[in-house]
């Protein structure tokens, strides 16, 4: 794709020279006898490159090269200046300019500094792609995750962030519903106003009621002043509610009206308020179900499922819990101001094998413990948490990953496990068959039948 460049300047015969030069180098040309006329063409049409003249009527270089900058940043200008205004020049630089050039110049002068400009760019452009695309791959504003799934929130983030759709949000405790709600927020053109967060489940039924709503003086008891409510803090910004699920019933009326009208009234109070909110919501249960069970309410509940983003439980995600875990090591080391580098073998396959009830909030916890307690430069199965040394698969000499299989060979895994194991009781034994066997609790003849089948590692006796 041809790049192009704007000439600006008042030398009529300046300005058709370069033309000719740079259109026979390959540029799509537009030129301007004044940086009015160069404004208006910025306007309408995108410029890789601006070469234009230092002195000019009706506006200067300097003040041009601001216009520029403010229409449009990604566009690089290289000024050109008489000898004695080199001093200027310089004092462009620093306002952005890529590079100056001194007349009287040669057009291979001129041809130098705009490739220089071009390549320039090109390096840019392709930072920023390999920055988007680790991004896309590892993170989202903290979120972590190469799995598909993740990728589908990441997407998802991508779409709706800027709008003022509302989001119910799914997932189980410490799955990172909050985290996702940030990441909508402080992308959206909400950003630089209030993110207020709320969560449903720590208060009563007044206290909660006065928290979203507000409440005027002598409403209740305590009430001493005035107060505003959390949608009002939110006015022009976003209210993040968690654990909506646990809204009492009869105040799911109301909320239902905010969402709807964005007008409520405070507890005690007559006059009506208006809101201009972005409502996130958040839960850990099955609102769909709830509904059925009237425990909450029909309509409020499809004015909050306007668009879902369900956040996968981390044992859904096996591939990200390494990256997950290295990312917790790497905050945590230099929090706790440890060194600390990596993870063992049997730390990554215990991570692999356990569960995670408790999701990303228990695994960044179990990391935060494995630092504070660690010994050497390497996370050990000995740093972890007591439980994870109780855990059966702890115990395990060989245990079937059955994670994304669409089928298993029975007896080849049969096979396998058996042979691990005789090799587990050999080594515990330093080869010695008998010991073996009663290890295995297995006669000494089955496993001498046993060994004849299956080929045993050189190193089976340790040192």
């Amino acid at each position: 794709m041809k790049s192009r460049v704007l000439v600006v300047d008042d030398d009529k015969l300046k300005r058709v020279t370069l033309k000719t030069q740079l259109e026979d180098d390959g540029y799509i040309v537009d030129l301007g006898e004044n940086a009015l006329i160069g404004l208006e063409k910025l306007k309408h049409q995108s410029y890789d490159a601006v070469v234009t003249d230092l002195r000019m009527p009706s506006m200067d270089g300097i003040t041009f090269l601001k216009e520029i900058k403010k229409l449009s940043p990604s566009t690089d200008v290289i000024l050109m200046t008489a000898y004695g205004s080199i001093e200027n020049a310089v004092k462009a630089m620093k306002e952005g300019a890529f590079e100056y050039i001194t007349k009287p110049f040669s057009y291979d002068e001129l041809s130098i500094k705009i490739k220089r400009l071009l390549e320039h760019q090109k390096g840019k452009i392709q930072i920023e792609n390999l920055q988007k695309k680790i991004q896309s791959q590892y993170r989202y504003h903290n979120i972590i995750g190469r799995s598909k799934a993740m990728h589908t929130v990441f997407e998802k983030i991508d779409v709706l962030a800027d709008s003022d759709t509302t989001i119910l949000i799914e997932g189980e405790t410490g799955t990172g519903k909050e985290l996702l709600a940030n990441a909508l927020h402080y992308n959206s053109h909400r950003k630089n106003n209030a993110f207020i967060k709320l969560s449903c489940a720590i208060l009563n039924r007044d206290i909660l009621e006065s928290e979203l709503f507000g409440h005027e003086r002598g409403a209740f008891t305590g009430a001493i002043r005035n107060k505003k409510g959390r949608f009002e803090l939110a006015d022009k910004g976003t209210i993040f509610l968690d654990e909506i699920d646990d809204i009492p019933v009869d105040l799911q009326v109301k909320l239902l009206r905010v969402i709807q009208e964005r007008i409520f009234e405070r507890v005690g109070g007559e006059r009506s308020h208006e809101v201009d909110v972005r409502i996130i919501c958040a839960t850990k249960k099955n609102l769909k179900k709830m509904v059925a069970e009237n425990k909450f309410r029909e309509d409020l509940f499809y004015r909050l499922n306007v668009v879902k983003i369900a956040l996968p439980p981390l044992r859904e995600r096996p591939e990200d819990i390494s990256i997950l875990a290295q990312h917790f090591l790497k905050k945590l080391a230099v929090e706790k101001n440890r060194s600390i580098t990596g993870l063992t073998q049997e730390v990554e396959k215990a991570f692999l094998s356990y569960h995670w009830p408790g999701n990303v909030r228990e695994l960044e916890n179990v990391m935060e413990h494995a630092v504070v307690l660690g010994k050497s430069d390497r996370i050990t199965v000995d740093d972890l948490p007591d439980y994870f040394c109780d855990l059966p698969f702890q115990n395990r000499i060989y245990s079937v990953n059955t994670s994304h299989k669409a089928e298993i060979n029975l007896s080849e895994t049969i096979s396998d496990v058996e042979t691990k194991l005789i090799v587990w009781a050999l080594k515990k034994t330093r080869g010695n068959q008998v010991k073996a066997a009663k290890l295995l609790k297995i006669p000494r003849t089955t496993l001498r039948d046993k060994l004849l089948k299956i080929e045993l590692p050189s190193n089976i006796i340790e040192d």
